[in-house]
């Protein structure tokens, strides 16, 4: 019954596949903000979703009251920043408008990175992170093979995804001026810094010719149904990446409810602290089973489990079978050892009580069936 999971978040097929309801399910592979949309931008939400002559409309086309709220979060110019349907549609336009012939990629990595290379008829050039190391991306070796394959694009995730593991600031524009120094294009994909306040490159890569910065706005704010997210550059990259999108790429009452919730800082602050605190508590309780959890700097954790223990596809069914939890099975995952890794959302502390003992009912008794 097990499939190779692509993405997380499939909860209505996993409750088909398993017969259950879908609201019964606690899901912790799908990587968002517990606390959902803020509850202000939710009321605007559905206010502006009762008025008949706001919705009959078409969206405007440049999203500038969006702009400008991002601007004014990030403190770059409203024409720097280009919204479109979502992260990986950004992603996917940016590598069609930039036409690179060989992209280089950290592995393990995000599915869509590959699939907008092949889709951009670009090869793709495997950079392989070490788990001995936490999977942290070595600035110096990730420069020499970057010229050592003479790609002329380099993608970087920060904070990394499925690893969590993070650069500072300083680092990636480090990395950035090494990678431009090549003569390569600087994909730079931070969907999930808002975790780690104050080391966005956004600022730089608004005024850099060749970097493009591609944020979420649905991770963090708890809505990925409204699929939202944008790119930051110069404003003639932004215009290329743009003829690779649809005129209106996000929904007016999408573009509303995120404008609300940008403005929402006591949302934001919240949210901050109380990942942080449930990340640690998760992992400590994590460890202290004998797992292997990769230190992480975002909303989620990869685990690395020991030989003795079920792999990855038995310890999910488990989850499932006997607690109704979902966790994300990383052997799509390219760079990632089959069987090895399971990825788990940080949620609530009642959540990821459960998931600890779920996990601790079947890690000690490693025998247990699954069926």
């Amino acid at each position: 019954m097990h499939e190779v999971e692509v993405h997380g978040g499939n909860v209505s097929k996993v409750a088909a596949d398993y017969g259950v309801a879908a609201n019964s399910l606690l899901d912790f592979s799908a990587n968002i903000n517990p606390r959902g949309l803020p509850s202000r931008a939710l009321g605007q939400l559905r206010r502006a979703a009762e008025n008949l002559s706001f919705i009959s409309a078409y969206p405007e086309p440049s999203y500038r009251e969006l702009r400008i709220a991002l601007a004014e979060r990030e403190k770059i110019s409203p024409d720097a920043i280009l919204i479109g349907e979502g992260a990986d549609a950004l992603i996917g336009a940016t590598l069609r408008a930039i036409r690179p012939a060989r992209c280089m990629i950290p592995m393990p990595a995000f599915s869509e990175y590959a699939r907008a290379c092949a889709t951009a008829d670009a090869q793709v050039e495997s950079f392989q992170l070490d788990w001995k190391s936490n999977f942290l991306v070595v600035e110096k070796d990730y420069v020499e093979r970057l010229r050592e394959s003479a790609c002329d694009c380099a993608i970087l995730n920060n904070p990394h995804n499925p690893t969590g593991t993070s650069l500072s600031r300083k680092s990636v524009i480090g990395l950035a001026k090494h990678v431009r120094a090549a003569g390569a294009f600087f994909l730079i994909d931070e969907a999930f810094i808002d975790y780690m306040p104050g080391q966005t490159a956004i600022s730089y890569a608004s005024t850099t010719p060749g970097i493009v910065v591609i944020r979420s706005l649905t991770k963090f704010f708890g809505c990925p149904a409204l699929r939202v997210g944008y790119a930051v550059g110069l404003p003639e990259t932004l215009r290329a990446i743009a003829r690779f999108l649809p005129t209106w790429p996000v929904t007016t009452l999408a573009a509303y409810a995120l404008e609300k919730a940008i403005r929402d800082q006591p949302y934001t602050e919240k949210s901050l602290v109380a990942n942080q605190k449930e990340r640690a508590k998760l992992a400590q309780s994590l460890r202290g089973l004998g797992a292997h959890v990769i230190p992480s700097a975002a909303n989620f954790l990869l685990i690395r489990l020991r030989e003795d223990w079920p792999d990855s596809s038995a310890t999910r069914e488990y989850l499932i079978r006997h607690h109704l939890i979902l966790v994300r099975s990383c052997d799509s995952f390219i760079g990632l050892e089959k069987g090895r890794y399971i990825r788990v959302a940080v949620r609530t502390a009642r959540d990821n009580r459960l998931l600890v003992e779920g996990l601790r009912k079947l890690w000690k008794s490693p025998r247990l069936q699954t069926n």
